[in-house]
């Protein structure tokens, strides 16, 4: 390793705290750093980075774990485009310490944890170790993925990764010895898996770094139809192979986000990849629709082409199979050719055209078109005019370097409109990447007759909370899973108490001054916020039911006017409940100190009936104090919401169940 190195790498990460990305705890810099760079060749979008980060207590040693199908980040099974044949599902998982060296002790803890994770006969509620509730999710999404691909599966691997400021070349025998044992871990569980173990010293990561995306390329080319700027090309197979790869890695980032996700070998690529195995049949170009990219700049030199700010918009079904068939030692001893589609403009909206036109003629999901849309685009230009910009195309400001703190996603802002214009906190919380396959859903937030200047606002007052958010953080856990938590129901608040209403306008967004969202007005709101007894928000009844108890409290402490509006759909009976119960601040606030010592004394859920009394005699609080430290521990994702002997996830998916007090058939407790 160079001496100056690990200087370089602190320089980068001091300035990523400047930045506050994405928080400005240095640790956690270092994390996000480190699976950027380890994970580059996949072109992975800000949320998808952090929504694989799993750090924090009970991690299981794991700080990342992130499943990709094809290349593509598993989040969300039931949205995910799932191929139809010819499968690679790729496992990474990844430890990051922000030390100068290499230490044995990461590797131990993630040696006992895989040995048993990667198990899958071992279900979740009778693993011996505790581990929080987005690494059993991801684990629930790994298994689901594997039996899913597993009749079309053609490859899969599993990457286990150590990152650290310190020197790859120079690492003790045990550790070399833990990092073949976690590899032997993964092939006993999977007989048909490849297993790799990478470590990324401070020399790794400065490498990874200084590798730019590059949108200007050179493409050889055999002969060339051309008009003005529009070129018509055929391509010899193998220099397009060279022109999309680097290093044998297949150039992600030159794809637009509306064409990115590669179907698997399907009937139509079936066909493609036996063409190519095929040296007697016709040229490639008579059989194939070819390629289409978009340009800003193309000048012809000789038999080469040399094109500006590449985007191919159209043809990655054909361009994967063809990269395919040359990483796999593939040749093409005839030279065929593919046709090439040059299209040179700097209006978006013709661009947005083309894409959709070239698209629509393939079987590409609307949902995946909706970055086209006028609406879209006219989003993206009020914003930038606030320098805030708007990936409706995934990592497309991303990879021109622009900071991700000015960066927003369509889902982002979606959230925001949900929860200030629909006012409805509970549901944004929760908003998933589905959401934009609803016509009637997308529709009702992303709509024309909307005010433009709505938007900036909207996105203003989130990047104000989550600011506020990250100082009040508490030290262990997820950052990501901290803000979605609290965001959508603290920047309510804060908006509710700035205009005196919970029923504000559009009208009343648009002429907000953002400076009088002052830090005092996001704490009195944030002590509001967390005086309010905690509910476990696992469905969209009980986060609605913590809403309209935060409103009850507002109401009440601000005298804030629309109420009514708030309790709209809400049944009188829970209501009246909440109304009745209403809980007044707390003198005394349980603090997350207090609660890591309930932890330590709480046994693995399910908890049996009483467990509280025997930890209230031995920490000698009141049984209030107790159940308050739960609730923190359950907002933490440290401990899951139970309820009658039942453990279940945030999202409401039952993990466990006590068997010694409740029904397997019906989970209701048994009948005395």
């Amino acid at each position: 390793m160079a001496k100056n190195d690990k200087i370089l790498i602190d320089g980068i990460i001091d300035e990523r705290i400047e930045l506050n990305l994405p928080s400005n705890k240095r640790d956690e810099a270092f994390e996000y750093f480190s699976f950027e760079q380890i994970l580059k060749d996949y072109d992975l979008s800000s949320d998808e980075i952090k929504n694989g980060s799993v750090d924090g207590r009970n991690d299981g040693g794991i700080d990342g774990f992130f499943i990709l199908v094809n290349g593509h980040c598993l989040q969300d099974p039931l949205s995910f485009n799932w191929p139809k044949s010819g499968s690679i599902l790729e496992l990474w998982i990844i430890t990051c310490k922000h030390h100068d060296t290499f230490r044995q002790a990461p590797l131990d803890n993630l040696v006992a944890s895989m040995t048993e994770l990667l198990d899958f006969s071992i279900e979740n509620k009778d693993l011996k170790v505790e581990y929080i509730d987005l690494v059993l999710k991801l684990r629930e999404n790994l298994k689901f993925a594997y039996r899913k691909v597993s009749p079309r599966l053609s490859e899969f691997s599993i990457n286990f990764c150590y990152a650290s400021r310190g020197n790859s070349s120079d690492l003790g025998d045990s550790i070399v010895s833990r990092s073949e044992q976690l590899i032997q871990v993964a092939q006993d569980s999977f007989g048909n898996c490849v297993s790799k173990f990478h470590f990324f010293g401070a020399t790794e990561l400065i490498d990874l770094n200084r590798k730019i995306p590059n949108f200007t390329l050179e493409l050889p080319f055999k002969e060339a139809l051309s008009s003005g700027e529009r070129y018509v090309l055929l391509v010899n197979l193998n220099d397009y192979f060279n022109f999309v790869s680097d290093n044998n890695k297949l150039r992600r980032y030159l794809f637009d986000s509306n064409v990115r996700d590669f179907m698997g070998l399907n009937r139509v690529n079936e066909d493609i990849k036996e063409t190519l195995k095929n040296l007697d049949s016709p040229d490639f170009w008579w059989l194939n629709n070819g390629v289409t990219i978009l340009a800003t700049g193309a000048s012809v030199i000789g038999k080469s082409i040399q094109i500006q700010d590449i985007q191919i918009v159209n043809g990655l079904q054909t361009t994967e199979s063809i990269f395919r068939h040359f990483q796999a030692s593939g040749t093409d001893p005839k030279n065929r050719s593919v046709m090439v589609k040059i299209i040179v403009s700097n209006e978006d909206e013709v661009r947005d055209t083309i894409i959709r036109a070239t698209n629509n003629q393939t079987n590409v999901e609307l949902a995946s078109l909706h970055a086209t849309d006028k609406i879209q685009r006219d989003i993206e230009d009020v914003l930038k005019l606030n320098e805030i910009y708007y990936e409706r195309r995934t990592n497309y400001y991303k990879n021109q370097g622009i900071p991700v703190n000015q960066i927003v996603t369509p889902l982002y802002l979606a959230s925001g409109f949900i929860n200030f214009i629909l006012k409805s906190p509970h549901q944004a919380t929760m908003l998933k990447s589905r959401f934009m396959r609803s016509e009637s859903s997308y529709n009702e937030v992303f709509s024309l007759e909307t005010d433009l200047k709505v938007w900036p606002k909207i996105a203003e007052v989130l990047k104000k909370t989550d600011t506020f958010l990250e100082t009040v953080r508490p030290g262990r856990g997820s950052s990501q899973r901290f803000l979605k938590t609290k965001r959508q129901f603290l920047s309510f608040l804060v908006l509710s108490k700035s205009f005196g209403t919970f029923n504000f306008s559009v009208g009343d967004l648009i002429s907000l001054d953002i400076l009088t969202l002052d830090n005092t007005i996001f704490e009195e709101a944030w002590e509001l916020l967390e005086s309010v007894n905690s509910s476990p928000k696992t469905s969209e009844i009980k986060r609605k039911t913590y809403l309209i108890r935060i409103c009850e409290a507002a109401k009440r402490k601000w005298s804030l006017k629309g109420y009514e509006r708030m309790k709209k759909g809400m049944p009188p009976k829970v209501i009246k409940q909440i109304e009745k119960n209403h809980f007044p601040p707390k003198k005394n606030r349980i603090t997350l100190e207090f609660a890591m010592k309930v932890n330590d004394l709480l046994p693995p859920q399910p908890w049996k009936p009483n467990v509280e009394l025997e930890i209230i005699k031995t920490l000698k609080c009141h049984r209030r104090e107790y159940f308050d430290a739960v609730a923190i521990l359950i907002e933490e994702g440290i401990r899951n919401y139970q309820k009658d002997g039942v453990v279940y996830d945030q999202e409401g998916n039952v993990l466990s169940f006590d068997k010694e007090r409740v029904d397997s058939e019906t989970l209701e407790l048994f009948r005395i």
